[in-house]
């Protein structure tokens, strides 16, 4: 379960933010940190209490050089099926804007059935969200700030969906509080809220908040702003600037990944 979302900044730059829900109360992410993209691996095994039985592959949520930002969130996870998380991969690594990102997503998915899933997309210029049904995806621009929880809006809620308890609320309660958001700051109380109790953005209910991520592009820079746990009780945040393109090197990689909030500090991209 998460909640997604995108919004431009009154400072003139542009936003994309997540809360990873997760079946345990604890997860250390697992991080891809390449020239020209940054991820954090997805997992389809996200709702499973054993972390020895995690299955990562794709991103949940990145960025690339050229200024893109994409996450995703679950609807349902289905057996015989692509990883959803896979798809943002993919949209991050062949996609240079939101448009192209939309078609190397297309093409994915038509070629076989993909778990369903909702993703977010921003560049300089455009937004877009992609609803992904097996083999269908379809894309709406988007204007404006928009969120996105664990059911389709464009493509309709549907009795497979796996979250019918928190994913209307939680919609309702983002959309709601975007319409006062104009900084990082109004973000992360956005992400820290329980307009709803324990089903609030920042889930104690059917599962666990674990990370908060804002990612922010401005004068052709990605900052990453990171929370590992439940945001309402860690107000610790993490705010790095990812080193793409000629920032890129070893030594920029290692101390990217050695203060990014995970035990894991393994870079897992691929030094190119």
């Amino acid at each position: 379960m998460c909640t997604t979302g995108m919004i431009r900044l009154s400072t003139g730059g542009y936003a994309l933010f997540k809360n990873k829900d997760f079946g345990r109360s604890h997860f250390d992410d697992r991080v891809v940190l390449e020239r020209d993209v940054f991820g954090v691996s997805g997992t389809t095994s996200w709702a499973g209490e054993d972390p020895s039985l995690d299955q990562f592959s794709g991103f949940s949520v990145g960025a690339n050089s050229s200024g893109l930002l994409c996450c995703d969130s679950n609807v349902v996870t289905l057996d015989e099926h692509v990883n959803y998380d896979i798809m943002v991969e993919v949209a991050l690594r062949q996609g240079t804007d939101v448009a192209s990102a939309i078609e190397a997503v297309k093409e994915a998915v038509a070629k076989k059935p993909t778990s369903w899933g909702n993703m977010v997309l921003i560049d300089a210029n455009s937004a877009a969200s992609i609803e992904i049904r097996g083999t269908q995806a379809v894309a709406v621009s988007l204007t404006g700030a928009n969120a996105r929880t664990n059911h389709h809006v464009n493509l309709g809620e549907h009795e497979l969906q796996e979250d019918k308890i928190t994913t209307i609320p939680r919609f309702d309660s983002a959309t709601k509080r975007l319409r006062e958001v104009k900084s990082v700051d109004d973000i992360f109380a956005l992400l820290r809220s329980h307009d709803n109790g324990d089903t609030g953005v920042c889930n104690h209910a059917l599962h666990h908040t674990v990370y908060s991520y804002v990612l922010v592009r401005e004068s052709n820079e990605t900052t990453l702003h990171v929370v590992q746990g439940q945001p309402c009780k860690n107000t610790n945040v993490i705010v790095k600037t990812i080193p793409f393109a000629s920032a890129f090197n070893a030594n920029s990689a290692n101390s990217f990944i050695s203060e990014y909030p995970t035990a894991n500090k393994t870079n897992f991209g691929i030094a190119v």
